[in-house]
């Protein structure tokens, strides 16, 4: 919203920027829907800001840029994250294909949002009712 007023927009304004309902900008807003990436990034570009800022990822509104061809030369909290991040990659190499498939589905990204809070029980629970569902839709 602060970005919003900033530009001296409304949410009318906002939404016909994004080619969107003013009442999805509401909802984002109050916390009620999450955009998508499509829309982070029109966002982001709208705001000249980085999809990490929006998100709240970084208190920074350039975002963290990260020189991966050298990750070593620049920050050294920034070579640690990277490195650690390649050692999770390594030991579980279809990460990067689950999160390309999430960054381009809503859904999914609802999903994980919505279930990354519960028990791991409960997580294996959904996971037989989503198995069953799809039995019975085949």
């Amino acid at each position: 919203m602060r970005l919003r007023k900033e530009k001296g927009l409304s949410q009318e304004g906002l939404a016909r920027e994004l080619n969107v309902s003013q009442s999805l900008i509401s909802y984002y807003e109050s916390g009620r829907k999450q955009p998508g990436y499509d829309t982070l990034a029109e966002m982001g570009r709208l705001f000249a800001v980085s999809i990490d800022y929006l998100m709240g990822l970084t208190d920074n509104p350039r975002g963290t840029h990260l020189n991966l061809k050298n990750p070593a030369g620049g920050d050294e909290e920034v070579s640690r994250e990277v490195r650690a991040l390649a050692d999770i990659i390594k030991d579980n190499p279809g990460l990067v294909q689950y999160s390309r498939e999430i960054a381009q589905r809503e859904d999914l990204q609802l999903m994980v949002r919505e279930a990354r809070n519960l028990k791991p029980e409960t997580v294996r629970k959904l996971v037989e009712v989503m198995k069953l569902i799809d039995d019975q839709e085949q």
